[in-house]
């Protein structure tokens, strides 16, 4: 707010003081203003909206499931070698999409939360009053379905494995524990993901914008603080010349009133002279009345 009060508080001094030369630099600055103006408009507003939908669909999907997702997609880290056979190997980057788990398939690989409900933690116990409630924590799991089942109230249950595993997992997954299916990263989404996630796409969406923006600011705050410096010089030099004026129109003022008075003694000093100036002034007042 101080940056653009001040800025505001230059220009409307040049506005007000300052003279033609100061106005038509001004002009020329909010030329160059202008097109930086729709520079920054055409690029990246459409950034900045992208951003805070991207932003809100984070927020939610944090929310609801605890991890972070646009659009329903997810980037994962393989961090164990379950599923090197499957082709997973450690420190691989994959994505997951959530889905209905009314879709999901034996032999499907998901990412999940490895949690039972402590209230209702397996299959048997479910009832129509008893179903699983408490929100997922723990760590996540990325490993195959294996096996499909149906509780009382028609939800869906799921064992799962990893491919380099010898045995099942412990715990079966309730439905609203699954983040999401794994997907290839073959579209726009995932790759967009990938690049804006990476050291290059912070540099190039966020940097790098950022940078011009405060580049813009700076620029204006310069031109604006020459502008105004200009303005203080020129009102100075414009004071120091109605001073001398006023000065010298006072000095004249005080020569004619020595003189006036000087000569205003000198009259008095010689009475026949002021006699014989009046009666030059009366004469042709009488050749009138002749």
């Amino acid at each position: 707010m101080l940056f653009f009060d001040l800025l505001g508080f230059m220009e409307e001094k040049i506005e007000k003081n300052g003279t033609k030369n100061d106005k038509v630099k001004k002009d020329k600055v909010k030329k160059v203003v202008r097109i930086l103006d729709l520079v920054f408009n055409i690029v990246f507003i459409p950034f900045i909206f992208l951003t805070s939908i991207f932003t809100f669909s984070i927020v939610i999907s944090k929310l609801k499931t605890g991890v972070a997702s646009v659009f329903g997609y997810t980037q994962m880290e393989i961090v164990s070698g379950s599923m090197q056979d499957a082709g997973f190997y450690i420190g691989d980057k994959i994505f997951v999409k959530a889905i209905n788990a009314q879709d999901l398939r034996v032999g499907d690989y998901i990412a999940f939360y490895q949690y039972s409900d402590p209230e209702c933690p397996t299959l048997s116990i479910v009832s129509t009053k008893n179903t699983p409630r408490s929100k997922p924590k723990g760590r996540i799991v990325f490993h195959a379905i294996k096996k499909i089942e149906k509780d009382i109230n028609g939800d869906f249950w799921f064992t799962t494995k990893g491919t380099n595993n010898l045995n099942e997992d412990s715990v079966k997954i309730y439905e609203d524990y699954v983040i999401g299916k794994w997907v290839e990263e073959d579209n726009f989404l995932t790759s967009f993901i990938t690049f804006i996630t990476s050291p290059i796409g912070i540099i190039s969406l966020v940097a790098i914008p950022c940078s011009l923006i405060i580049t813009v600011d700076v620029y204006q705050l310069i031109i604006y603080s020459y502008q105004y410096r200009q303005l203080i010089i020129n009102s100075k030099q414009i004071d120091s010349v109605q001073k001398t004026e006023s000065s010298q129109t006072k000095s004249n003022q005080n020569n004619l009133a020595q003189t006036e008075s000087s000569q205003t003694k000198s009259n008095q000093n010689n009475p026949s002279q002021t006699k014989k100036l009046k009666d030059a002034k009366k004469e042709p007042k009488k050749k009138l009345k002749k």
